[in-house]
């Protein structure tokens, strides 16, 4: 449930959302992942839908993973949107749900700030994956012809980037369930170009590349879970950036507030990595 008022320029919403626990997931835990679903319901109201389709069938294709996958994408969803405060109205911690469920359930107002500028219509940038196969009449690889998402180890990928308009391209690499921390994957020494055309002058901006990209299995990876889900990040920019090598989560993404909404566009794009 979300109802909302204008406070200056920011926007005061009240939300109630639920997170159930009983098996893996504690109830702190719980509390931890209603209080971040109730922030993300707040953006999305004042923002609109964020929830993009590619991460909708990433969930929705992952059996028991998909608490997992919506959490990691709430924990992604604070970048179009700002919180400047949160306050606890009611909270109730253990709200039966079923024979050996319970849910927590807190109602917060949310005050999230609303961008000054808006997004630039005529810059669009999109992105596809796609495995790389033996080509059968040459000794060299070549994209499969349909788009994937899931990927096991030791496999190759290119990650296929087109711009309506020249840009300048930075790719990050987000693992939730390693360090939390986002990697510059295409920065100096990491030559992850499928073209071999040198690299772009600093104040040229380019309308497409493209990234080959190996997949390694994370030492943090120690459970017995054989998938986890990873996010590639593109950044997009209309005009150079100096960029971090690594960022914290939340760092980065304070990075990345503090470019306004028409000069950037960031495309998200996870995959699950499998044993």
């Amino acid at each position: 449930m979300v109802t909302a008022c204008l406070l200056g320029a920011a926007q005061a919403v009240q939300v109630t959302a639920e997170y159930s626990y009983g098996g893996d997931v504690s109830q702190n835990e719980a509390c931890r992942r209603a209080e971040e679903r109730a922030k993300t319901m707040a953006i999305i109201s004042v923002l609109g839908e964020v929830v993009s389709s590619e991460d909708q069938m990433l969930c929705s294709s992952i059996t028991g993973k998909k608490d997992t996958c919506e959490f990691n994408f709430m924990s992604w969803s604070f970048i179009d949107g700002d919180i400047r405060g949160v306050r606890e109205i009611k909270s109730l911690n253990a709200e039966r749900r079923g024979l050996n469920e319970w849910a927590c359930v807190l109602t917060l107002d949310v005050d999230v700030v609303v961008p000054t500028r808006k997004p630039d219509p005529n810059f669009q940038v999109k992105s596809e994956t796609y495995f790389l196969v033996p080509d059968a009449h040459r000794a060299t690889r070549v994209r499969d012809k349909m788009p994937r998402s899931r990927f096991h180890v030791g496999d190759e990928f290119v990650f296929e980037v087109n711009s309506t308009e020249p840009a300048h391209m930075a790719l990050f690499g987000w693992a939730p369930s390693d360090d939390n921390k986002v990697h510059r994957l295409d920065g100096p020494g990491n030559e992850l170009s499928c073209v071999q055309d040198g690299p772009t002058p600093i104040n040229e901006g380019k309308t497409a590349a493209s990234y080959c990209i190996g997949l390694k299995w994370s030492d943090a990876y120690k459970d017995n879970n054989g998938t986890y889900e990873e996010w590639l990040l593109l950044v997009a920019t209309k005009t150079p950036n100096n960029w971090m090598l690594i960022y914290d989560l939340n760092q980065f993404k304070s990075a990345l507030r503090e470019i306004p909404l028409d000069q950037r566009r960031v495309v998200r794009r996870p995959y699950r990595l499998m044993k």
